[in-house]
């Protein structure tokens, strides 16, 4: 029997494990943890920029080819265990394929968590992470991803085993505030912005995990997914010394049990039975 601790990530499509997650699956897996990636579609309806690539060969099969590139990235941050709960990808909001009936967003909801619940159940997480209520931005899948999370951590609660703490990822309004000090400017970024809009005050913020080791680490496996990641985007040339001072963080809002005010984790595991503070 597998004695580590650990932690299961789920998310909506390949590259989305990089941005929020990819400093503490690196951070964790380095440690000796189990850290477990779930994706819930082969984001089909994502970009194709990589230009080595025919867009009338490669687009049928950007679903296989998105695969690839997740696992490669996973292999870089140190995940071993990777898998897909085997939906199509739902599109933006308002995109004709949020019709389909075989994309993500049309699941059942009792078919997805349970297909998730199965996943729970080989790898037995301690510590589950996805997507906040609005799934970060309002994406179908994203959206979907939180409902089936949550809701396959509440059937697994009193099972041997079960999951016994859920977060849900978060933005610091002041981290953010930070890096556009730097001069870095995300491309969606607009002039008539309003920063009080974004994100969270940390005094609404649980855990703050140090990643500044791993944040360089970051870039290298964002960098693998050549599909939807342009040579020249903004995060790549981010110098590392800053990455590891500005971008060193990544933060986190407890769900179960909920989190009291006031109170700042710097280790998700703490608190699960037998969990000492990661290395």
């Amino acid at each position: 029997m597998d004695n580590r601790r650990s932690l299961m990530v789920v998310h909506a499509h390949p590259d989305d494990e990089v941005f929020s997650t990819g400093g503490i699956l690196a951070k964790y897996a380095a440690a000796g943890d189990r850290v477990v990636v779930v994706y819930a579609t082969r984001g089909e309806e994502g970009e194709l920029y990589d230009e080595s690539l025919s867009p009338d060969e490669a687009m049928p099969r950007l679903g296989e080819i998105r695969e690839r590139e997740a696992r490669e990235a996973c292999r870089r941050l140190g995940v071993e265990e990777v898998h897909f709960l085997g939906y199509r990808d739902s599109g933006m909001a308002g995109w004709d394929q949020n019709q389909r009936p075989d994309v993500f967003a049309n699941a059942s909801l009792d078919e997805a968590s349970e297909r998730l619940l199965a996943i729970m159940r080989e790898t037995r997480p301690q510590v589950v992470i996805t997507y906040d209520e609005e799934g970060g931005y309002g994406h179908p899948d994203h959206i979907m991803t939180h409902r089936v999370t949550a809701e396959a951590f509440q059937r697994a609660q009193g099972e041997p085993d079960g999951p016994q703490k859920l977060y849900y990822g978060a933005r610091s309004r002041e981290q953010f505030r930070r890096q556009l000090e730097t001069g870095h400017r995300p491309a969606w970024l607009r002039d008539d912005f309003d920063i009080e809009q974004y994100g969270l005050p940390d005094d609404e913020i649980t855990a703050f995990i140090d990643i500044s080791r791993q944040a360089p680490l970051k870039k290298a496996a964002l960098a693998v997914h050549r599909t939807q990641i342009k040579p020249d985007f903004y995060y790549l040339s981010i110098p590392d010394e800053e990455m590891r001072r500005n971008l060193g963080v990544e933060f986190f809002r407890r769900v179960v049990p909920p989190h009291q005010p006031g109170e700042r984790e710097t280790d998700l595991f703490a608190g699960t039975d037998g969990a000492a503070e990661a290395a």
